[in-house]
């Protein structure tokens, strides 16, 4: 597709911009060291936090100056280094879509990590790896609650390692933001309004492979976004409204429009549309020095409308509302710093249909003519479900005063909590399947059937008296004078409710003697919905062999609980809605018997999966260059997994489903980061620069919870890549990129109100299995055989230039352009064992007004 080229693209053009990731110091002091003819905007900034390798911090300004083509958080975490997209983030025909990506961290699954904003979970925990099945009552929802636009917030933390015991029910990470917080003169109001645009124009595409021209030579559809609009407009006001109070308000609304081919000539398009909006507000009060607090709330909607071409009444909407609501107050005593939380979050992912029926008929001029095919389709292709998330959350913490103990120091930290969540899950309506099967070796299998010219009983929607136009069988052409259902399945309305609660409760000691510093502590998880206990040790040690920052080596040992995963319950209990439906002929009564292709899923005693962390690593800090070597080796055990087994539930089922703890898997990642640590002057100009390297080696043992898995499966021999081994045993299939190189560099202007952000990124070649249908034969058996894909090198050169104006004195414009994939290259992947291009050269406009 051609770029379109026009006077704002020309005029934007003249300013180029991208973006840095954030080293594990934080930049706010360097920030404020930069001269600039504009002030910067008088929010609070993070403040400066003492350096804990495995920690990174982003201040307001990093988050504004990268590359975020999709204003989310996961898209900004690009820059992190121990941070992994799945294989396919970045397909050029998925680019209009607003959802947040899924991420790995240390090659934990995308679901396991912890969302916190402004204090609150943000995390999904009823069935965040719902894989969308249409009929089985799951839903694409996602592991976050509240799709956050990064306009609106100020600061972001990265836990990726080395983690307090303060934070629990993860395995993976945490990622922890707040919205901004004011800071400025009594009765001024202060804020920013931001607009951002692209389409499908301003994008380049690459069709060099047969399955990216299968895409892009058709018209756009769902799975092939090459027509599109997205624009976003976001907005922050803040005021500090005397000496006690203070008040943030913030909203947003981005949205993409694609207009879809429907697969009929009349309407030929349909405008399928997506949006997410976030709208909140915060309060701040401070009556004295020794107490402050806020309280606030948060709103989410995140809406995507579909349909499916060629399907008549197909139109669904999917919904994910959320509501944060928020309050913490801290106390300064005599003795120690008091902080209470407590806080409600609601999350409601929704899917509608147009239709509760979903049909396949043979063509029938003058009654099944909607298309022109020997099959024409109408109706939906799931089920209306409603899945409610409610959790109440109060926490206390308390770091005590420091305390001498013969040579060493000592802060003791505390603090304990208390959860409770009330998940739902329901399909308020009936909902039912017909496919058209008119020949079968097997007579049971047939479900429509020939009318023969008979009469159709009075209201009957699964019969129709029109003759159908000729359809070939086995060579064979045969007509219908009429046609019927005889079969079909039915997906009956029903409700699931559980309350679950949760609790913790920790302890940990941070000692500094001489040269050394450690952290020692314990978390203590209660899992309500497994009914377990579960003990967490965290330790981390530190050494300054030079009493400064000159080199600091750091080791720990730490053990990661996940959250609970409500699904194992959801699953049991709504398996057993599902019936095949039957009748003899048009005139006979359905008979309705389980549906054996949708066992029920009995839950054992569940054991809480966890992850075993050993980091070791150092940091340098050598006039202004500051190095950081790291080495993280996770091993995950007892991932809940879904297990068929040869038990049959009752004398219908011939086999059933249980889940089970057999799940595991083993990452090791190597990161060395080098970065300046204050700005380079030179000629007029200042530079900072940051190169990131990380190596990763990842295995999955086992699929998550939604997948269908088989003990024997798990151990039997497959050739892989020419290498025997286990199938449970082979390399990650996703989340496994091995190499990754990241460099930044940003550059400023004295004199000039211009900044130019560059972004590079590189990975290497990669291994990517893809099944063969030849077989390989070992010890005399024939073992199933995988063949390797090889991805070629992937380099994306990302750019951010921002052009400030000022306008008046409390007045700034600010116009930028980013430009993804400077190069165009032609990177690749593989999904679904066929080769794809990511997206090519992209621009996206914004523009800002500060004040």
């Amino acid at each position: 597709m051609r770029f379109a080229y026009s006077p704002l693209s020309f005029a934007i053009l003249t300013a180029l911009s991208t973006s840095i990731y954030a080293n594990d110091l934080s930049q706010a002091a360097t920030s404020a060291s930069i001269d600039s003819p504009i002030p910067l905007t008088p929010i609070v900034m993070q403040a400066e936090k003492t350096v804990v390798l495995g920690t990174t911090s982003y201040t307001k300004e990093d988050l504004e100056k990268t590359p975020n083509s999709s204003k989310n958080i996961t898209d900004f975490l690009k820059v992190n280094p121990n941070v992994q997209f799945s294989n396919d983030h970045l397909a050029a025909s998925t680019q209009a879509d607003l959802k947040p990506a899924e991420i790995s961290i240390h090659g934990a699954q995308s679901f396991q990590n912890k969302f916190i904003i402004n204090g609150v979970s943000n995390t999904n925990i009823l069935d965040p790896q719902g894989n969308g099945n249409a009929y089985t009552g799951q839903l694409a929802s996602g592991s976050q609650g509240v799709a956050i636009n990064t306009d609106l917030l100020c600061n972001l933390d990265v836990l990726d390692s080395n983690v307090s015991a303060k934070y629990g029910s993860f395995t993976g990470g945490v990622i922890s933001a707040d919205t901004c917080a004011p800071d400025t003169e009594i009765g001024k109001i202060h804020g920013s309004i931001s607009y951002d645009y692209t389409e499908s124009d301003w994008s380049r595409y690459h069709l060099k492979t047969d399955a990216d021209k299968d895409l892009f030579e058709d018209e756009t559809t769902q799975a092939n976004q090459n027509e599109y609009t997205r624009q976003g407009i976001s907005a922050n006001m803040y005021s500090k409204l005397s000496e006690q109070w203070g008040i943030n308000l913030y909203g947003s609304e981005r949205r993409s429009v694609i207009p879809v081919a429907s697969g009929f000539d009349t309407p030929a398009h349909i405008e399928q549309k997506k949006h997410n909006s976030n709208i909140g507000a915060t309060a701040f009060y401070t009556p004295n020095d020794e107490m402050k607090g806020k309280f606030g709330f948060t709103l989410g909607d995140l809406e995507d409308n579909n349909h499916t071409a060629s399907r008549r009444n197909s139109k669904n909407t999917v919904t994910n509302d959320s509501l944060m609501i928020f309050g913490e107050l801290n106390q300064q005593t005599d003795w120690a710093k008091l902080k209470h939380k407590l806080n409600y979050q609601k999350i409601d992912n929704v899917r509608d249909w147009l239709d509760d029926e979903g049909k396949v008929w043979l063509y029938a001029e003058g009654s099944k003519d909607w298309q022109d095919t020997d099959k024409v389709k109408e109706g939906s292709l799931g089920t209306d479900i409603r899945l409610k998330q409610e959790s109440f959350n109060y926490e206390f913490d308390a770091i005590f005063n420091h305390f001498k103990w013969g040579q060493s120091v000592h802060q003791i930290s505390a603090g304990a909590g208390y959860q409770r969540d009330d998940v739902s899950w329901s399909r308020p309506n009936t909902a039912s399947l017909y496919v058209a099967t008119t020949h079968s070796t097997n007579p049971n299998l047939v479900t429509l059937k020939n009318l023969n010219g008979e009469k159709c009983a009075a209201g009957d929607r699964l019969c129709d008296e029109a003759v159908t136009a000729p359809f070939t069988y086995k060579d064979q052409e045969y007509t219908y004078n009429g046609q019927y259902y005889v079969s079909g399945t039915l997906h009956e309305a029903g409700t699931f409710d559980g309350i679950y609660e949760q609790s913790f409760l920790y302890v940990e000691d941070e000692i500094n003697w001489n040269k050394f510093k450690a952290r020692l502590g314990v978390r203590a998880d209660y899992d309500g919905a497994n009914n377990n206990l579960n003990f967490a040790p965290r330790s981390s040690f530190s050494y300054k062999p030079f009493t400064n920052d000159a080199l600091t080596l750091t080791t720990g040992w730490n053990r990661y609980y996940s959250a609970p995963t409500y699904n194992t319950d959801l699953q049991r209990e709504i398996a057993g809605l599902s019936y095949t439906i039957k009748r003899a002929d048009q005139n006979s009564e359905w008979v309705k018997s389980p549906n054996v292709t949708y066992n029920s899923t009995r839950k054992t005693d569940l054991d809480t999966p966890y992850a075993d962390e050993f980091i070791l690593g150092l940091n340098s800090q050598f006039k202004n260059t500051n190095v950081i070597l790291k080495w993280v080796n996770r091993e995950y055990k007892d991932e809940i997994t879904r297990n068929r087994t040869d038990i049959p539930l009752d004398s219908t089922y011939k086999y059933s489903y249980e889940y089970g703890n057999d799940g595991y898997g083993s990452a090791d990642t190597y990161t060395l980061s080098i970065n300046t640590v204050n700005p380079l002057n030179f000629k007029g100009s200042w530079h900072q620069f940051g190169l990131a390297l990380d190596y990763n080696k990842r295995v999955r043992g086992t699929p998550d919870y939604t997948e269908n898995t088989i003990d024997t499966d798990m151990t039997k021999l497959v050739s892989y890549d020419g290498k025997i081994m286990q199938y449970a045993d082979r390399p990650a299939s996703n989340f496994n990129q091995p190499f990754a190189a990241r460099l930044n560099w940003d550059i400023g202007f004295n004199a000039l109100p211009l900044k130019i952000y560059h972004f590079f990124s590189y990975k290497n070649e990669y291994n990517q299995a893809i099944s063969s249908t030849n077989k390989v034969e070992y010890e005399g058996v024939k073992l199933d055989t995988y063949v390797v894909e090889k991805i070629k090198p992937r380099f994306s050169w990302d750019m951010r230039t921002t052009y400030d104006w000022k306008i008046g004195k409390d007045y700034d414009a600010i116009f930028g352009l980013t430009i993804n994939n400077l190069t165009n290259r032609n990177n690749q992947f593989v999904y679904n064992s066929k080769l794809y291009s990511e997206i090519g050269r992209r621009f996206i406009a914004d523009i800002t007004f500060k004040f």
